[in-house]
């Protein structure tokens, strides 16, 4: 798995799978079932905004969708990034960071801007940034700690040995300064104390006939029914007044920042309910057991840090503690991970964990279930079949996770009173969800029977017998089911457990005729009271579903006698001389006694691996040194092998399949600051092969303006490589000057059938004031030069004038009269698409005189966000390029912003589209004359989208966007938007209230996105800087959405009111054209001077469809 591609933001484990960071309200009561209930809000105006995210460096990083912008932080001027794409995530590294992130001292998700932005840790939200730092002494690591200004320690974590520490981004670059003190040459151990600094990160979280499926009820009959037994759920908290949970909570705490440990998300009182509701309407599987509640999420996202707490309170309390949350596993042990090892050794608590809704991906299971001790949970449905969202293993070295499954679809339990709307009630007091969360607390419930039935077991004794007991579902492999479904009454009615739980046998590297065989044994321990009988047999299937040849596994004995109180062993020995495919050979070492039906399991995996090469990669920085600071990716052309290279001596060897591969490294010498990126585009691996990477190769970069009084900015040099697959990555550095970056390119060009391979050269010049700033330059010249196959060599540019165009910028007031500070990114793209950069903020008064931008003008394709902040630093608004433009050399364009009337504009990012039955809209409220989209700070919002009468969705400040499923038949939609902003909140004087609708009629549409036939209407009276303008005429236009079949307008009415809506006059339309009027304004009652001009307008088209628009406060007369 790519370590800069994989998830770093956990998903809910339920299979909800709600995007984004809040839930859309869905309608209350849908009543078509033709019509899919999977309504879900996109990415919309928080993924579409332009966020500002301060690092743990004190650096700060403005992310716009692709496109990102470098501030360095005070004192850091000269510090060079290393910019990578990976997996849609943007990541900026900062060069004295680099080594200690490729070192593994430094947690990426620190540098992952997209992941932080999706935690919610974007400076907007956040004036701190949330850390856990973990010691190799504690002592000294403490000290460093207490020295680095900044930082302030939440909690400590014995457990891990660690610390939750928030760091205050205002002086990030101290803290930074003080746990990394030295560590440049020594590393963090050695200088600091610390062994590791991790972003405190968010994992997600993830009862009818599914407790009799397990066997529940036989075990209640045997007498156990989790009396005794206390078990903690660590989620969203509980409703403790519901029936199913009266007199069940022992205690209840709260570990986030929430308020109480009341459930306003509905998730922990569905999962507590599963493991031991009293039947008030439904049992839970464990109705005897004590419950405590541990509130570790305040909302869907659960902090780490939270979680730790948590854990280290349950664990002493509890024999069982369950947990239905998660996030991407990762090479080595996180600090979940190492807490749960450590507590279950230290308390003998069993930890129940989902392993995940990342569906039927290869090693998509979940952390922290994937800590040995821990039992990780998939999903079957009703039916014993695996559910489709349930994640699979192995884990990232192969072993067996998850290891058993459980009930996890549609699963009826509690609803939480406060619980979040999207927990439909099913009936009162009820509700129906699917998840890996579901099947979770069904196992921790049967491990609490077990324990009431053996009061000294502790968690390896449960966890055995959970898994020996399994019912497997057939079909399904051991990756994805592990032992199987959870038994429970054949778990209470057998005495045999086995050790180990699961053998993961490992891989046996080509060419196989000279494997050695292995052997692993098994003790098989009998609890009870009689001696037991079994055979025992490896039951395993090859890679394409077979059985797997005879003689490959065998069991040794066949029949053996478990006495009672005593134990015996079992030898399994794997022999892969035998001749076979190559893969995945998976099944299990069954012991059975057909006459009794005890059956006990341990599941088994092993892998006849492909032959492999080792591939050796050498990296020499420009003094001639092993590199100690660098980056280096090797891919499979077709994306299907990743492997990241990096040892500290600056030589690394993996061992890959033979096929083509792509190289590249990004080489930082520190006794120049340089940067040296180098790629080798194709490289074919036959056999053992040795490459050098050698900074020393590299040739500088250079572009210079003959403009004199131009200082450069930023310098960048970067690459995208795009696979056979139509995978995407890059990796760009940066620095204050060209002569700090050199690049090289290794071996031929790209060739056919090899993807493709786009460098780029950026610079980014201004004029400098005399307070050593860019602010108010009155010009930004933004150039960027493409190569394709490969890195440029030699690679030296003298601009001349002729070669761009002059764009001149000029910005009008949303508050005329009332000055605001400003700033643009402006970020140039290749065709081909990918990743850009943009230099910091250059801040400027608006409306002001205009500005000057000087783009290279080719095929580059460029787009631009304006940003707004009112006098005293609030946000006001946002613009985006309508959509990507492109300039001709030596000519001149003008380009407004924030002009008046504001609404809604159709572009790129502004839509309502259909692909078959797949309905998308965004609706961002507005947009300019322009034809910019436009965002705004509200103080309300709001969008909801019909189908005839009934409502689907709605969503409520600041969410946009949404989709969902819709019958293929011909059917009316309604979409309606309302927004309102004030003085009060963020200083607004114009478009004070936007609202309207569409109706429009729509079915199913094949061949991608269809745009769905909707027009919008723009008014465009003639303004000054400030909007205001005279009150005679006013022209408008219908704008069809781009892509969309033309109906002819069969009617139209626009009204104005002088006095903020209070009345409405209607008008006279003058038609100029198609879709095209004026409209000459009512002379009696006209607005004198300081007054706005209110427009309110509805149209009807031949198609059915119909709009309706109406703007407070268009544009103020003069």
């Amino acid at each position: 798995m790519s370590r800069m591609s994989r998830r770093l933001v956990g998903v809910l484990t339920t299979a909800l799978l709600v995007q984004g960071v809040a839930a859309v309200t869905p309608a209350t009561a849908v009543t078509d079932k033709a019509v899919a209930s999977d309504w879900t809000h996109g990415t919309g105006q928080q993924a579409a905004a332009t966020h500002r995210v301060t690092l743990v460096t004190g650096d700060r990083v403005d992310l716009a969708g692709e496109g990102v912008a470098i501030e360095p932080g005070p004192g850091r001027e000269s510090v060079g990034f290393q910019q990578f794409e990976r997996g849609g995530h943007q990541y900026v590294v900062p060069n004295d960071a680099l080594r200690m992130v490729a070192g593994g001292q430094v947690d990426e998700r620190l540098f992952d801007v997209t992941g932080l932005v999706a935690a919610g840790y974007d400076d907007a939200r956040t004036a701190v940034l949330p850390t856990i730092v973990t010691y190799a002494d504690a002592a000294l690591g403490g000290r460093s700690l207490r020295a680095a200004d900044g930082a302030q320690v939440i909690r400590t974590f014995p457990a891990v040995d660690g610390a939750a520490v928030a760091v205050a981004k205002d002086s990030a670059g101290a803290f930074w300064d003080g746990v990394t003190a030295g560590s440049r040459t020594t590393g963090l151990r050695t200088a600091t104390g610390i062994a590791k600094v991790w972003l405190d990160g968010k994992r997600q979280i993830s009862l009818d006939r599914s407790v009799p499926q397990i066997g529940a009820p036989t075990a209640w009959q045997a007498g156990y029914d989790g009396t005794g037994v206390t078990v903690a759920v660590l989620d969203t908290g509980v409703d403790a007044t519901h029936p199913d949970l009266a007199g069940r909570i022992k205690e209840a705490v709260n570990f986030t920042d929430a308020s109480d440990t009341d459930d306003t998300v509905g998730h922990g009182t569905h999962v507590a309910s599963t493991v031991a509701g009293g039947g008030a309407k439904y049992k839970g599987v464990a109705p005897g057991a004590s419950l405590l509640i541990g509130k570790v999420c305040p909302d869907r996202s659960c902090p780490d840090s939270a979680i730790l707490a948590g854990m280290e309170w349950a664990a002493p309390r509890a024999q069982v503690v369950s947990m239905s949350l998660g996030g991407d596993d990762t090479p080595g042990e996180d600090v979940l991970e190492e807490a749960v090892n450590t507590l279950t050794a230290q308390t003998g608590a069993l930890f129940v964990l989902a392993a995940g809704n990342d569906g039927s991906a290869d090693g998509s299971v979940d952390s922290p279930s994937t800590a040995d001790a821990a039992l990780s949970v998939g999903a079957v449905d009703k039916q014993d079949v695996m559910a489709s969202f349930s994640s699979r293993g192995p884990r990232v070295d192969g072993a067996v996770k998850p290891e058993i499954t459980a009930p996890g679809v549609d699963i009826v339990a509690a609803r939480a009173a406060h619980a979040g709307s999207d927990y439909v009630e099913v009936e009162p007091g009820y509700t129906s969800v699917s998840g890996t969360s579901m099947a979770t607390p069904h196992v921790a419930g049967a491990a609490a029977l077990l324990a009431g039935q053996h009061p000294t077991w502790q968690a390896a004794e449960l966890k055995a017998a959970l898994m020996a007991a399994a019912t497997p579902t057939p079909g399904a492999n051991v990756n994805a089911q592990g032992a199987g479904r959870v038994d429970v009454a054949r778990a209470v009615h057998q005495s045999i457990l086995a050790t180990p739980t699961a053998l993961p046998l490992g891989t046996q590297e080509a060419p196989a005729d000279d494997d050695i065989p292995v052997v692993r044994t098994v003790t098989y321990r009998n609890e009870g009271a009689e001696p037991v009988t079994l055979d025992f047999g490896a039951r395993v299937t090859a890679p394409d579903g077979s059985a797997a040849p005879a003689g490959m596994f065998t069991a040794s004995p066949e029949r053996a006698t478990v006495p009672a109180g005593g134990s015996t062993t079992v030898t399994v020995t794997a022999d892969t001389r035998v001749q076979s495919a190559t893969g995945v050979f998976e099944g299990a070492l069954v012991g059975a006694d057909a006459a009794t039906g005890v059956s006990v399991r341990v599941p088994l995996t092993i892998t006849k691996a492909t032959p492999t090469h080792k591939l050796t990669v050498k990296v020499i920085d420009r003094a001639g040194n092993p590199a100690a600071s660098y980056w280096t990716d090797i891919m499979n052309l077709d994306g299907s092998t990743y492997r990241f290279v990096y040892d500290p001596s600056g030589s690394g060897t993996v061992s890959l399949p033979a096929g083509r591969y792509t190289v590249d490294a990004s080489v930082i010498t520190p006794t120049d600051g340089s940067t040296t990126l180098l790629a080798r585009p194709t490289l074919t691996v036959t056999g053992d092969t040795e490459i050098v990477l050698d900074a020393r190769t590299a040739t500088p970069v250079s572009a210079t303006l003959p403009r004199k009084d131009a200082s450069l900015r930023l310098a960048a040099v970067g690459f995208r490589r795009t696979l056979t697959n139509g995978t995407g990555f890059g990796i760009r550095a940066t620095a204050d000057s060209f002569d700090k970056l050199f690049t090289a390119a290794v071996g031929d060009d790209v060739g056919p059938g090899e993807g493709a391979l786009v460098a780029d050269v950026r610079g980014f010049w201004a004029k400098k004031g005399a307070d050593g700033t860019y602010n108010d330059s009155p010009y930004e010249y933004v150039l960027v030069w493409f190569e394709r196959g490969h890195l440029p060599t030699n690679f030296s540019r003298v601009v001349r004038q002729s070669e761009l165009a002059e764009v001149k910028q000029q910005y009008y007031s949303v508050t005329p009269g009332a000055p605001a500070r400003a700033f643009q990114h402006n970020f140039g793209f290749p065709p081909e698409g990918g990743s850009a950069l943009s230099a910091g903020a250059i801040w400027f008064d608006t409306p002001g005189s205009g500005r000057t931008l000087y783009y290279k003008a080719d095929d580059t394709m460029w787009e631009t966000r304006y940003n707004q902040y009112a006098a005293d630093g609030t946000f006001q608004t946002q613009f985006w390029s309508k959509d990507y433009e492109t300039f001709k050399p030596g000519k001149r364009y003008t380009v407004t912003w924030q002009k008046a009337v504001p609404g809604p504009r159709f572009g790129r990012l502004t839509f309502v589209t259909r692909d078959v039955n797949r309905l998308s809209f965004n609706m961002p409220m507005a947009g300019d004359q322009a034809g910019h989209t436009g965002y705004s700070l509200y103080d309300r919002s709001r969008v909801a989208f019909y189908y005839g009468d009934q409502k689907l969705v709605e969503l409520n400040y600041p969410w946009t966007d949404a989709s969902g499923t819709v019958p293929a038949a011909e059917s009316t939609y309604r979409l309606e938007y309302s927004a309102e902003r004030s003085a009060a909140n963020g200083g607004f004087g114009l478009g004070t209230s936007i609202s309207g609708s569409w109706t429009f009629r729509s079915g199913e549409a094949a061949g991608g996105r269809t745009p769905v036939g909707l027009s919008a209407f723009d008014f465009a009276p003639v303004v000054d800087r400030t909007n205001t303008g005279r009150a005679s005429v006013l022209p408008v236009r219908l704008v069809r959405q781009p892509g969309a079949a033309a109906s002819a307008v069969r009617s139209v009415s626009v009204e104005v009111s002088y006095d903020d809506g209070g009345s409405w006059r209607k008008v006279r339309l003058v038609r100029v054209g198609r879709d095209a009027w004026v409209v000459p304004l009512p002379g009696s009652g006209r607005p004198k001077g300081g007054a706005y001009v209110s427009v309110r307008a509805s149209a009807g088209f031949a198609d059915g469809g119909a709009v309706e628009y109406r703007v407070i406060r268009g544009y103020r007369v003069g």
